[in-house]
């Protein structure tokens, strides 16, 4: 059978019937070059569930979306319309991608082929979904992406196209923590035993606590996603053995990732599924949050009634923890925000703010400040123990409107 010859963004772009549902990967698998060459979509859909800070592009600027996550980008078009967002775990958003998106077709990045066959390089979170829904499948060719050694492969007789697109991987460049992140990793670490299997998400904050974790021995990750952070642990002997959807970080992690076969790339239906985390022993999943009220509920996706994110992978991993036989489900933010100006254990999360883990699910809860155990505390103890860990300058405060909050009950 002769080589399936890639064809040119343009030229697929080209010959695109419009009335399609189409999914556009995310993460590292955004297909840029296709992107790039797109104008508008008459009579389209786009289905995304692109990442904040990573895919930047306003996708309703081409056809109307419909998403599982919300990017700065795409307020302006959810306030025209032209963007339906769907608060979903990541768990349900790989169960809708399966069958009632009805996508009709997925756009996504990969390696260059190999073997009958092309690997999804960075991102194996969502297009597997896409290829049990029978949708028809367009991979964006980019030699330079890794052919990672342990994931997903697609053979290229499943393939519609093969589109040739080299485009700029996103990059998640290593920040230093600040002394208060430094202390909450450290508490953070202290509830991880050798021999534990971690998750983590990115940002700040989890690459503080992954950073705290090399003196450890034994681990074991599993999680969505992946940063710089991992590969340290394997180099400093702490971690064993990493699975994971999709990574994002610096070049030096791309490079990693195409040689390294202690990390698994598996689908979203694995990575996150209820059952399979539920099963894994001693499972501690560290997850940020915006805030926490003192019910413990916390908000994880709104700032001042702005939607920045979504839903996410927390409440999939947080219930998984805690069913996980000797596991911990741990929340970790920082006390305050605005630089110091707002605290970030409130008394209560503001009218509309959505619970992105509810009172019955936390666990523990960690600021810079110290630990806070959760899990078969009453209210009252809920409440003490938060204020214990808030900022000091605004313990006082929390301790008098709690008094007010439970004289109300």
């Amino acid at each position: 059978m002769p080589a399936m010859q890639a064809i040119s963004p343009a030229s697929f772009v080209a010959a695109l019937p419009r009335g399609l549902r189409i999914f556009i990967a995310g993460c590292g698998g955004e297909p840029g070059a296709v992107l790039d060459a797109m104008g508008a979509l008459p009579g389209s859909t786009l289905i995304a569930l692109p990442v904040p800070g990573v895919n930047r592009r306003d996708l309703s600027a081409i056809a109307p979306v419909e998403v599982a996550f919300m990017t700065p980008e795409l307020r302006p078009g959810l306030a025209a319309g032209r963007v339906r967002f769907r608060p979903l775990h990541y768990s349900a958003a790989e169960a809708w991608l399966r069958g009632p998106a009805q996508a009709d077709m997925a756009i996504f990045r990969c390696a260059g082929p190999r073997d009958g066959s092309v690997s999804l390089a960075l991102a194996h979170d969502f297009v597997p979904a896409l290829v049990a829904a029978g949708a028809t499948l367009v991979a964006v060719v980019d030699p330079a992406l890794p052919d990672v050694p342990d994931g997903v492969r697609l053979p290229l007789d499943r393939l519609h196209a093969l589109v040739d697109g080299p485009s700029a991987n996103p990059l998640l460049p290593l920040e230093e923590p600040g002394e208060a992140l430094q202390a909450l990793a450290v508490h953070a670490a202290a509830l991880v035993r050798d021999g534990d299997t971690v998750q983590a998400g990115i940002g700040p904050a989890a690459a503080a606590v992954l950073g705290a974790l090399r003196g450890h021995r034994r681990l074991r990750f599993h999680a969505g996603m992946i940063s710089d952070a991992v590969p340290a642990l394997l180099d400093a002997g702490a971690l064993e053995h990493a699975t994971t959807g999709t990574a994002l970080g610096t070049q030096a992690l791309y490079d990693r990732v195409a040689r390294e076969s202690r990390i698994a790339f598996r689908a979203v239906s694995e990575t996150h599924d209820a059952g399979r985390l539920a099963a894994i022993p001693n499972l501690v999943a560290i997850n940020a949050a915006v805030e926490v009220d003192l019910l413990g509920q916390a908000n994880s996706e709104v700032i001042e009634g702005r939607q920045i994110s979504g839903h996410g992978g927390v409440a999939d991993f947080v219930r998984g923890a805690r069913r996980s036989p000797g596991g911990r489900a741990v929340t970790a933010l920082l006390s305050t925000g605005r630089g110091g100006r707002i605290s970030r254990i409130v008394p209560a999360l503001a009218a509309g703010t959505p619970v992105a883990i509810t009172r019955a699910d936390i666990d523990v809860v960690v600021t810079e400040h110290g630990v806070a155990e959760l899990r078969h505390a009453d209210l009252d103890q809920r409440a003490e123990r938060l204020i214990r860990i808030a900022a000091p300058p605004f313990r006082d405060v929390l301790a008098n409107q709690w008094d007010a909050m439970r004289r109300a009950m």
